[in-house]
Formats: structure tokens, sequence, C-alpha cells
């Protein structure tokens, strides 16, 4: 189905649902735009974001997705996050299961790798303090009910079903290039006691623009928040921003020493494999091919 019927299918359950929700942010007029994701689909329309899950494991997760935003909603967090306006729909089949979420104000940067003093020490402030508070947010009572505890054996299991689904996909030296950073980040102990996001990066940061550089306003897609390490965050921020400031976010929460920066240079070295698994048991031949391009590739491998 292309994204057309698809944003017609979708659009037809909302006004369907309109009938017993109370939605002053979308008035139902304007048009309406459907952004893909890998899990999700998301229809944006007016002020409101309609989440549909596009497996049948993300249709599960959706209630507990939905009481976290609740108990985030509830927490003092130094930037906005989605406000839940409906779970109304939340256990309607695949297709029809959806929640309604407040749109936030701000904008992914276009160029977060930035080399200008005082926006780079603003940037770095804002996500220093955000770090700093999911740190804080890990021991309230109300989260953890909300999100699981990291998987100990995560990255055991990660890397048996890489081996397992992904190794017979490669190339003899992209599987020795694979087999190498799922040895570095077996290293790393997965469990911590952190409000942990999962993909605190990329388009998921919404910011603005302001004299003194950019300020953080909101944070979407909280779909793979748990209790953990907060290296995972920061490999994310990394990969966005680029490494040289997030040694200085680290450096700025821990007294100028960066006890996180081998432990989210390992676990980003895998996020191409992140990427490329779930792809391979969904079927998702984009998505798959996209990750494994370099696993592939003899040309592009490099040890």
């Amino acid at each position: 189905m292309t994204d057309g019927p698809l944003l017609n299918q979708y659009l037809a359950v909302i006004d369907e649902d309109h009938l017993d929700l109370d939605l002053d942010l979308d008035d139902g007029n304007g048009t309406a735009e459907l952004t893909r994701g890998q899990f999700h689909d998301v229809v944006l329309r007016g002020q409101v974001a309609y989440r549909f899950p596009r497996d049948e494991n993300s249709r599960r997760q959706l209630p507990a997705r939905a009481e976290l935003l609740d108990a985030l909603g509830n927490s003092p967090l130094p930037v906005a996050v989605p406000s839940l306006l409906s779970r109304a729909a939340v256990s309607e089949p695949l297709g029809r299961c959806h929640i309604a979420l407040g749109r936030l104000p701000g904008e992914a940067l276009d160029d977060p790798q930035i080399a200008d003093d005082p926006a780079a020490d603003a940037l770095v402030s804002s996500l220093a303090r955000l770090l700093d508070r999911l740190r804080e947010l890990g021991a309230c009572d109300a989260i953890r009910d909300a999100v699981p505890l990291a998987d100990p054996r995560r990255w055991e299991r990660f890397a048996e079903d890489v081996s397992a689904v992904l190794f017979p996909l490669m190339s003899g030296a992209g599987r020795d290039r694979a087999e190498t950073q799922l040895n570095r980040v077996l290293a790393f102990d997965p469990a911590g006691d952190a409000l942990v996001h999962g993909d605190l990066g990329g388009g998921n940061l919404l910011w603005a623009a302001i004299d003194a550089g950019p300020r953080l306003t909101g944070i979407l897609d909280w779909d793979e928040a748990q209790i953990g390490n907060q290296a995972d965050d920061l490999a994310s921020i990394a990969v966005t921003v680029g490494w040289p400031l997030a040694v200085r976010i680290d450096a700025n929460r821990h007294d100028g020493d960066t006890p996180s920066i081998p432990a989210a240079q390992a676990i980003a070295a895998t996020f191409a494999l992140q990427q490329a698994l779930p792809a391979a048991l969904s079927g998702d031949a984009a998505s798959l091919a996209d990750g494994l391009a370099t696993y592939t590739d003899p040309a592009s491998i490099k040890g």
C-alpha cells in the first residue's frame, strides 16, 4: 500500500474516533501528513500526532508507552514531552490501534555538529542537564512502574541473534567487522539506574534558535525507554552532535572525567546492526539493506 491510501485509511479511523473524543487541538481540517517509522506510522494533523503501531509487538507495548508519557508529563523535565491527549483506541486491533499526542514546538537541528563556541556551549549545557535529570528520574516510582529494566543479558542475546540472523547475509570481511564490534560491546553492562530514552538523537531532539545558541525544547519517541545505562543515550547523542561535543557533555557531568565514552563508542558501533536485525525479522528489506550496507560490500569494509 502506498502512503496515500494508507494515510486515507488512518484518517478514516481518526475521524470515526472523533465521535467520542474531544481534541480541540485538531479541528479535523487542513492538510494531514503521514510519517513512516520502523515500528510506528504517525499521522500529523493540526496540533495532534496520531501514532499507529506497524506490528503486533509494538501494538502490545502501546499501553505501557501511554503510561510512561503520563508519568513523564507529571515529572519535572527541563524539556517538553508529547502530552497524551487520548488513549481511547489503545486496545483496538492493528490498523486501528493508536494514541493521540500533542505536537511539540521546535525543529531538529539542520547541522547538529556545531563548531561555534557559544552555540556549542548552549548545546552541551542543555544535553548535560537533560542527562542529569533522566538519571534522577530513574529513581522515581511512577517512572520505574512504566518502563522495563534493561536486560542484563541484552548484549549477549543481541550477539547471538546477529550471528544467527545477519551473519549469513554478510561478506567474510563484514562478519569479521561485526564480530569485533560485538566483542567490544559485550564488555559493557547494560544495567543501570537511570531512565534511558533509547534513541536520544536525530529528529527525536527538538530545538529552538535563540541568541545564546540552540535551546533544547522537546523530546519525541519514548518507545525504547527503560531503566538502564546512560551510555546508550550518550551514544545516540554522539552520533547526532559528534564525538567532540559528546565528550564535553560527559565531562560536564563527571567533573572532567568521561567514564561513559568508551561504552558509548562501543554501543554506537553497533547501531547499523541494531537497525538491520529487527528489519530482517520483520521483512523490512529497505532498512535491512541500509543497515547491512557496510557489511556486505567488501570495498566499504574497514577493519
